[in-house]
């Protein structure tokens, strides 16, 4: 007789217990029912030690979160907890694949076990999923802390490379967002976030240290190599380092230091740039010279570098003027 049961996997998850995921005679595998199109779909436990989670471990592309990008500093809040307990009490959800295990959520509690040694890494693992399985998976598997904009940009150019040359076309903004679960603006915003020059990313401890509203800034001027010009006139903040005896208040503390450090980090950014490009009043020399000396009500006259910014108020303009203007527009003027 079977000892397997059907368990709830999918949403909400991050917020189960693994014990309360296990059969009660502590089976070391369950049954689940896909997401996609309720087939049976098996997943088993499986402990690694912390030493072998790189040579074991990759990351799914469809996780939300940058692998290559995680520090120390980006897992402060958990590295304490996961010390005390030798491990990771949350497991983490993951695909064989190839012989590796791809993490489709749970990156930054494998990688904080990578850590920290005489440690082990929990995982629940299944087998053959499909595509939709698995950017399902992943888009509901990493609750406890959602992965910052930066996190996602950096995945979803990996993935849209990736697609890209396995489907030999470019895949569309649309089908990106439809696959990701997310709106097609911000998968957008996530692009052009994710061409944003490391040597200015590198400034932060964490990518999660980084807020939009700097995103969005930066983006608008990275061209002509400004932005690493930029990165080079700052220190980047410094690495965390532990001596792996602190307490979860110290770390705590630490972590409200890298904080504080990114925000002010953020406004210099802001100011410099501000500063770069705040412009001169432009000099202009050109035919209509003399009128632009003149004081009219109801013309507004700015010159540009391309020659002079005409704006009219109709309300206050002299009338006898604005049929003048009207007359030139038409090409009447003699």
């Amino acid at each position: 007789m079977s000892n397997k049961k059907r368990a709830v996997i999918g949403r909400k998850i991050s917020n189960t217990n693994l014990d309360t995921l296990i059969t009660k005679d502590n089976s070391d595998c369950l049954i689940d029912s896909s997401p996609i199109d309720g087939r049976d779909i098996k997943w088993e436990k499986v402990t690694i030690k912390s030493q072998d989670v790189f040579n074991k471990c990759v990351k799914s592309i469809y996780n939300k979160r940058s692998f290559d990008d995680l520090s120390l500093a980006s897992v402060l809040d958990i590295y304490h907890s996961i010390r005390s307990s030798k491990g990771n009490t949350e497991p983490v959800r993951a695909e064989l694949v190839g012989g590796k295990y791809e993490i489709l959520g749970g990156l930054r509690r494998a990688y904080t076990v990578s850590l920290l040694p005489n440690t082990k890494l929990s995982l629940i693992v299944a087998k053959d999923l499909t595509e939709k399985e698995r950017a399902h998976f992943a888009r509901v598997m990493d609750e406890y802390a959602e992965p910052s904009f930066m996190d996602k940009a950096k995945s979803i150019q990996a993935l849209k490379t990736k697609l890209d040359r396995n489907n030999e076309k470019e895949i569309s903004g649309l089908e990106l967002s439809d696959l990701l679960g997310m709106k097609k603006s911000n998968v957008y915003y996530a692009l052009s976030y994710a061409n944003l020059p490391k040597e200015l990313i590198n400034l932060f401890p964490a990518l999660k240290y980084i807020a939009t509203p700097l995103l969005r800034e930066l983006v608008k001027h990275n061209k002509d190599g400004y932005l690493e010009t930029i990165a080079e006139q700052f220190r980047p903040i410094e690495p965390v380092t532990l001596t792996g005896t602190e307490t979860a208040e110290e770390i705590s503390l630490l972590e409200e230091e890298l904080e504080k450090s990114s925000k002010n980090l953020q406004k210099e950014l802001l100011a410099k740039i501000r500063a770069d490009k705040a412009t001169a009043p432009i000099s202009y020399e050109g035919k209509l010279k003399e009128y632009a000396k003149q004081d009219l009500a109801g013309i507004k006259v700015k010159p540009t570098k391309s020659g002079l910014s005409i704006t009219i108020n109709e309300s206050k303009i002299d009338p006898k003027i604005l049929d003048k203007f009207i007359t030139i527009l038409n090409g009447n003027e003699q």
